[in-house]
């Protein structure tokens, strides 16, 4: 009864007035043609941060920002599962035809310096951000850590709850099996497992 209703009076939906505003509070979203934000999707992106999707996508990830440094480009026909977090203070670049389960992440860059002294810096500043802007990552030293951009190739499928670290690049038509951490680069139509990321199968392609 509720959908006729809203289909004689075209009246929107609680979840399509709340995807309105999503989408109106980022200045910097690209949307394609034909693409949906399903009702999991989030943005921590107070820097107003590029993000950029291609057409004919699924989207019901969480895009986050922890600075005003930071690109997402997705492109066509791709689907990102909900609990999956896209974390980019480089770039986290998704090609075409690529599918990711839930509960996955990408993350390029550190968060914090291998150096425990930077580590023990980041608490002092943590907290006065906190008590001065009530965002404790508000002045954050990002010159400590590294930070290097994520490159997902076409046709790639990646199980649920992997996890990409930065610097890595996933060649094309390769399958990621759940769980996976993947560290170092992934040769294109292979298949990886396990902590960290090894070559277990080779996948046939025309």
């Amino acid at each position: 009864m509720k959908t006729i209703f809203r289909k004689i009076f075209k009246t929107k939906s609680k979840s399509q007035r709340r995807k309105e505003r999503l989408i109106a509070r980022q200045k910097n979203l690209t949307l394609g043609k034909n693409t949906l934000l399903l009702d999991g999707v989030t943005f921590r992106n107070d820097y107003n941060n590029k993000i950029t999707i291609g057409n004919d996508c699924m989207i019901n990830c969480n895009f986050i920002f922890e600075s005003d440094k930071g690109e997402i480009e997705i492109g066509d026909r791709c689907f990102i599962n909900g609990g999956t977090n896209i974390i980019s203070r480089s770039k986290v670049k998704f090609g075409n035809d690529i599918t990711v389960a839930w509960g996955c992440t990408f993350y390029d860059h550190n968060s914090h310096s291998i150096d425990w002294r930077e580590r023990k810096n980041d608490m002092f500043q943590q907290f006065k951000d906190k008590e001065d802007t009530g965002d404790f990552i508000k002045n954050k030293n990002w010159d400590v850590v590294k930070t290097r951009s994520i490159t997902i190739g076409d046709k790639v499928w990646i199980g649920f709850d992997c996890v990409i670290l930065n610097g890595v690049n996933i060649g094309e038509g390769a399958i990621l099996g759940a769980k996976s951490v993947v560290r170092e680069d992934v040769e294109p139509w292979t298949m990886v497992a396990g902590n960290p990321a090894r070559v277990i199968k080779r996948i046939e392609h025309d």
